[in-house]
């Protein structure tokens, strides 16, 4: 009897240990069985897609019925079209786009004013256009003579948060800075009379108002922003690697050189 139950457990410790055998060798056929079959192309491919971040910022570029336009647009897609690369474009307000190509690799942002401050935070690639920055403000406002850079430090100045114009009037030494996220908050607050002036391109700012349905008939220049008066740019993400880099800057130069731009 003593023998017989011996025997039993023994067989039942002979079939656990089979049974673990035959378990690890269809895993182990598993294995072998995928690292014989092809893999797909599937498996390989991550395309990469562009990021494109921007600002609304009539006419240069705007969203209208849900798509982004203006020519600053027109350029960026004929430039990575021409580069045969896919990419995505989303409007955001400025601070959030400008921190994102600071951040995350293969980023495209337009369009951007280039300065001392910026020229090693991003790759540049080409300019879109040039702008001439001036203080607007309302047409009733009285400033003391002669109108310098620092007289206005004890105005209120309204400014688009992280802007080549707020970074520079930081520079220059203004305290009395209100910033917001749009243009067109900067409007209604000068009409408001929460601040005194604002920085634009005023070579287009009449056109943003018609754009935007806001009267803006008693706003004028009172001070030319001469240093801050530079061609807008479109630049990628220093985190983008140098190849992209270069097949992106190479497709700039051809489309800049045909005739139609």
């Amino acid at each position: 009897m003593w023998f017989l139950q011996s025997l039993l457990v023994v067989l039942g410790m002979l079939r656990n240990f089979l049974s673990c055998i035959f378990l690890l060798f269809i895993q182990l056929s598993a294995i072998f069985v995928f690292a014989q079959e092809p893999l797909s192309q599937s498996t390989f491919d991550n395309p990469l897609i562009i990021k494109v971040v921007t600002e609304d910022s009539y006419p240069i570029q705007y969203i209208e019925q849900g798509i982004i336009l203006g020519p600053a647009t027109d350029l960026v897609k004929a430039v990575l079209e021409e580069a045969k690369l896919e990419y995505s474009i989303e409007m955001l307000p400025w601070a959030r786009a400008y921190k994102i190509a600071l951040t995350q690799p293969n980023t495209l942002i337009y369009s951007l004013a280039r300065t001392d401050q910026r020229e090693k935070q991003f790759q540049w690639i080409g300019s879109v256009l040039r702008l001439n920055f001036y203080l607007v403000g309302m047409e009733s406002l009285t400033l003391p003579s002669p109108v310098t850079l620092e007289s206005l430090k004890k105005l209120k100045i309204g400014v688009i948060r992280d802007s080549a114009t707020e970074q520079y009037l930081i520079s220059q030494g203004f305290k009395n800075l209100y910033s917001v996220s749009k243009p067109s908050q900067s409007i209604n607050m000068l009409k408001l009379g929460r601040i005194d002036l604002f920085p634009t391109n005023y070579s287009s700012f009449q056109l943003s108002c018609l754009h935007l349905k806001v009267d803006c008939q008693q706003i004028k220049p009172f001070y030319h922003l001469e240093e801050l008066s530079t061609s807008l740019y479109f630049a990628l993400s220093n985190q983008t690697d140098n190849e992209v880099v270069n097949k992106i800057t190479s497709a700039y130069q051809r489309i800049t050189q045909r005739s139609d731009y």
